[in-house]
């Protein structure tokens, strides 16, 4: 499974990434799930909204240019919010909550 690297530092920021390319995928999200395994996100590409509509946990939101590059990040986002993107966003990766280990201008890689 690839996995999230901070491409400055060359360490590993999320172990498991899986990835939500399709219009399904996107759609489904993480809806429904009881819960996100520690040090796993989900990168859905291409992005510039979502919601947390039937989540049953919080999250981080690391929003990423078409470069990879972090242009925001939101800690905490509780279900049931809508979250329009920064101007610039291609894709974006949801994770728990807290859990965040990027900061806005980093730039980062799937491998």
């Amino acid at each position: 499974m690839p996995k999230l690297i901070n491409a400055a530092t060359g360490e590993t920021t999320l172990d498991h990434i899986e990835i939500a390319d399709t219009f399904w995928r996107r759609f489904k999200g993480l809806q429904f799930r009881r819960s996100l395994p520690v040090d796993t996100g989900l990168l859905l590409s291409p992005c510039s909204s979502l919601h947390t509509c039937f989540m049953r946990f919080p999250i981080d939101i690391i929003m990423l240019d078409c470069d990879y590059h972090v242009l925001h990040v939101l800690q905490s986002i509780q279900p049931w919010r809508v979250v329009f993107c920064a101007p610039g966003t291609e894709a974006v990766i949801e994770t728990l909550a807290n859990s965040t280990t990027v900061n806005r201008g980093d730039q980062v890689g799937v491998e």
